[in-house]
């Protein structure tokens, strides 16, 4: 991974390298009379590891009228923030689409406009700007600490809006467009909406009002099943996958985990055709690896054959986090025959009660079971996920955790002894941060006082072992992205505050006269949220009544066939 931290790199010298590497999939028009970009508000190899950024480039570039390029993040950006392809400057475009993956880049959004002299708000553009939209996951997750910024926003898949959104901009005049794209399904024009804030409790918000001719909420719009699958169009060496082609498995997933943003906002669970799949693998270059994509790869019902067929055509697969109710004989084996040394899984919590509170109550000797099992198939090495910070969370219940880790340890020590091999656990502690539209949105983020003191804990207990390495997430990143996941338009003008002032979002909001703990504070279950302007297709109700359940320590099985729980399947 190459950056230019140093001014003296030529950043022309930069992409060309960058371009260099690439093996490319697209064949651009470049007599189309549009010219859009697609900017990721962060450095070129984060990007390129991005699959939604990829795909969006990918479909506006096959629109037929327009020609899409693509910017990042520069370390350098005194001359301005410049496109890969063709070094134009990014404020010369008909188009600006961001891609927003991550609430901790807001911050690099509002750097990249200040390199092109943008003003940050919409309302303070004239008709000589680009229009500049957003899309990714945080268009449909929580938009609004970001709403303002832009001219447009989807919400939804691209593959879903982007046909019909075409229409309308192929025949209309840039600032023509906001008034019939804002009648479209998963389209949000913010200027369309006024949020009122509560005059004794600031950060409350009371009321969502809607201009004239603007609908009420603006509901989600995804793909048919068998029409969201993707695969990288271009790969690198310089992204943070190296060389891994990212091939989608499935889209959404079915069990419910009740911390988890992306298992309910990417409902209804979609797997990919599976011709698609084998097609793409197929097709990779010599210098490519498989990197199967999905938030339950493993619960594929092609997987198995999936694994086989890439191993078949020589050519070697990667995983995302697998489930331990996965790993049976079979997709072990297949796993162990590519050659993966390394295997990561998603614990969260060792404690027996947080568990059945979010929804993945998983005994601790099913794990160290599947511990045993991977270890014989002469995986080396184990990545382990928790969070710390849970709502409720005592130091029994890191306790728990502690020890679950420390029995892991010994248990991966014995029997790795029997291969003469011994690796790593590596076991990475993230703070839990509440999220919109799952059934812990309700809940607060812990104060970081007492994060500390957690990690602190955790760190004391564990750190002194053999074989074993720890990582605990930074405290000041985790505020920061509950500070927007959970924000609002005045999460919005306190980002702008602090990057003009050149001060810490904390001293920005003690600057702006708010209280730091408001915005990391429980939520009342019958307030209105930020988020609410979306309707998601998963219900208010049903998400609340998760959470009561999560509370109350009682689980709830996953998806089913003619499931309609949660209200997407209606």
């Amino acid at each position: 991974m190459i950056r230019n931290r140093n001014a003296k790199i030529n950043i022309h010298k930069l992409y060309d390298l960058y371009i260099a590497s690439e093996r490319n999939r697209l064949t651009k028009r470049f007599d189309t009379y549009i010219k859009a970009v697609i900017v990721f508000p962060n450095y070129y190899s984060v990007a390129m590891s991005n699959l939604g950024f990829l795909r969006a480039y990918e479909l506006i570039n096959q629109s037929g009228f327009m020609s899409c390029d693509r910017a990042f993040l520069q370390d350098d950006d005194s001359k301005g923030i410049i496109s890969i392809e063709t070094r134009q400057r990014i404020a010369n475009y008909d188009f600006i689409f961001f891609s927003l993956s991550y609430e901790n880049d807001f911050n690099n959004i509002l750097s990249i406009l200040n390199a092109e002299k943008i003003p940050f708000l919409s309302k303070d553009r004239n008709k000589s700007y680009p229009l500049i939209m957003a899309g990714g996951v945080i268009a449909f997750l929580n938009p609004e600490p970001v709403a303002p910024i832009f001219d447009l926003m989807f919400v939804g898949e691209a593959e879903a809006i982007f046909p019909d959104f075409f229409k309308i901009i192929e025949n209309k005049k840039k600032y023509e467009i906001l008034e019939s794209a804002s009648k479209l399904e998963g389209i949000y024009v913010p200027s369309g909406y006024n949020f009122i804030f509560d005059k004794k409790k600031p950060v409350t918000l009371n009321k969502i009002e809607c201009l004239p001719g603007f609908p009420k909420k603006i509901r989600r719009k995804y793909a048919d099943n068998g029409a969201s699958f993707s695969s990288s169009p271009i790969t690198t060496e310089f992204s943070e996958l190296s060389n891994i082609n990212m091939i989608e498995i499935e889209r959404g997933c079915k069990r419910g985990c009740r911390f988890c943003s992306a298992g309910f906002i990417y409902l209804p669970l979609r797997e990919s055709k599976h011709a698609d799949v084998l097609n793409a693998i197929g097709s990779l270059s010599a210098e490519d690896k498989a990197g199967f994509v999905g938030l339950g790869t493993m619960d594929s019902k092609n997987i198995n054959e999936i694994m086989r067929f890439s191993l078949n055509s020589k050519k070697p697969f990667s995983l995302s986090s697998i489930r331990f109710d996965c790993l049976d004989e079979n997709n072990l084996d297949l796993i162990k025959e590519t050659g993966i040394k390394t295997v990561t899984l998603g614990i969260e919590t060792g404690s027996s009660r947080l568990k059945k509170m979010i929804n993945k109550d998983i005994d601790n000797d099913e794990i160290i079971t599947a511990l045993k099992n991977i270890i014989k198939k002469g995986i080396i090495n184990i990545k382990l996920y928790f969070m710390f910070g849970l709502p409720g969370e005592g130091k029994e219940d890191l306790d728990e955790t502690i020890n679950l880790i420390k029995t892991m340890r010994e248990e991966f020590v014995r029997s790795s002894k029997i291969n003469k091999r011994i690796g790593l656990i590596t076991a990475s502690f993230s703070p839990f941060v509440p999220k919109a539209w799952t059934p812990l949105q309700w809940e607060s983020f812990e104060d970081l006082t007492v994060l500390r003191k957690k990690a602190g804990y955790l760190n004391e207990n564990l750190k002194r072992l053999p074989n074993l390495n720890i990582n605990i997430n930074p405290l000041n990143a985790a505020f920061t992205e509950a500070f927007f996941a959970r924000g609002s338009r005045i999460s919005n003008e306190i980002l702008i505050y602090s990057f003009i002032n050149k001060i810490s979002l904390k001293n920005a909001i003690t600057s702006k006269e708010y209280n730091i703990k408001d915005f990391i504070r429980k939520f009342d279950q019958d307030e209105l949220l930020p988020w609410d302007i979306i309707e998601q297709g998963v219900t208010k109700k049903y998400l609340l009544s998760e959470y009561l359940t999560g509370i109350n320590l009682k689980t709830t099985p996953q998806c089913f066939k003619g499931c309609k729980r949660c209200g997407v399947c209606l």
